[in-house]
């Protein structure tokens, strides 16, 4: 499977409270256009293994598009980023996976 889609890129920002507790603060979004693919059924196996939940992989066409974000967003769905990987054309996968309850 394969399609382009508007991707929005989810980092989030943090303070620390009265009581040292890291809390979150503040999250900035991008969106980018982005190419959507299936997990290899090997990429899948090895997430499963390590209850990662992989999901897809989004494909952007320029690794300096992606700065470090934490989640990505697709339709109104969020989903963690697990996993990137530059590519040789100079774009950058990104490997996504389910967010479970008490699981980011």
């Amino acid at each position: 499977m394969e399609r382009l889609v508007d991707l929005t890129l989810v980092s989030v920002e943090y303070e620390t409270d009265e009581i040292g507790q890291q809390i979150e603060d503040e999250e900035v979004t991008r969106t980018l256009l982005a190419t959507l693919h299936s997990v290899s059924r090997q990429e899948w196996s090895m997430g499963a293994q390590m209850s990662l939940n992989p999901e897809g992989m989004a494909k952007l066409a320029h690794s300096g598009d992606y700065q470090d974000e934490e989640y990505l967003e697709i339709d109104g769905k969020r989903y963690a980023i697990y996993r990137t990987y530059p590519t040789d054309d100079g774009g950058i996968e990104l490997y996504y996976r389910k967010i479970i309850r008490g699981n980011t």
